[in-house]
């Protein structure tokens, strides 16, 4: 961390406050640290080496902080003085959290804890015997490759797309096939789902052309 521990309480409050400048330097204050906890193999287990794996728990993150008008930054803001540590200490419980939610949700992993039969560990990972092509893959995207792109589409999100379209997308980053989305979303269809998501990509990359050419 570069700022000091009051420096990031300041900013942790201000983004409680619904300071959205706040919320997005908080951000990149955090981000490198969270980055390298979930690609500590201790932590993660085989998602530590997946780049993509390691993006959406982050963006995972992004999401229960900023959910329900930022509640939880403002329960933590509420009670910190009861706490023991600080702002860094509770993300990381956080963080981990997600982490575990995401693991246990995820195509490879088979959760044993509801099933009675299951004797000793909690879940098990499958090791898949073949990949299948691109186009046959369930909720298939576009690629999005830059380091940080799921943030930084995020970012952009906020400011510029309707209510609609932030709802698709935001279950779209976390590989959500599209007929969930749709049905999640109230759409008719699969493919409801993907317009919106690329109508709604679309106007991102419009943003971003215009804040290129401008700088």
């Amino acid at each position: 961390m570069t700022k000091s521990s009051s420096g990031l309480e300041d900013l942790v409050a201000d983004a409680a406050e619904g300071n959205e400048a706040a919320w997005w330097l908080l951000w990149e204050e955090v981000e490198p640290g969270l980055e390298r906890l979930l690609k500590n193999p201790r932590v993660t287990g085989r998602l530590s080496t997946d780049i993509d794996d390691v993006r959406n728990i982050l963006v995972g993150v992004i999401e229960k902080l900023r959910a329900d008008n930022a509640r939880r930054l403002k329960s933590y803001v509420e009670s910190r003085g009861a706490r023991d540590g600080g702002f860094e200490a509770w993300l990381v419980v956080v963080t981990k959290r997600v982490a575990i939610d995401y693991m246990r949700a995820h195509h490879d992993y088979v959760d044993h804890r509801r099933n009675p039969e299951a004797t000793e560990a909690a879940g098990e990972w499958v090791i898949p015997k073949e990949l299948p092509s691109d186009s046959q893959l369930v909720g298939n995207r576009p690629p999005v490759t830059t380091r940080g792109a799921a943030l930084a589409l995020l970012r952009y999100a906020y400011d510029s797309l309707p209510k609609d379209q932030m709802e698709a997308l935001e279950l779209w980053i976390l590989n959500t096939p599209y007929s969930t989305i749709a049905e999640k979303t109230g759409m008719e269809s699969a493919e409801h789902a993907q317009k919106r998501v690329r109508a709604g990509l679309e106007r991102i990359r419009r943003r971003f052309r215009e804040s290129t050419s401008g700088s």
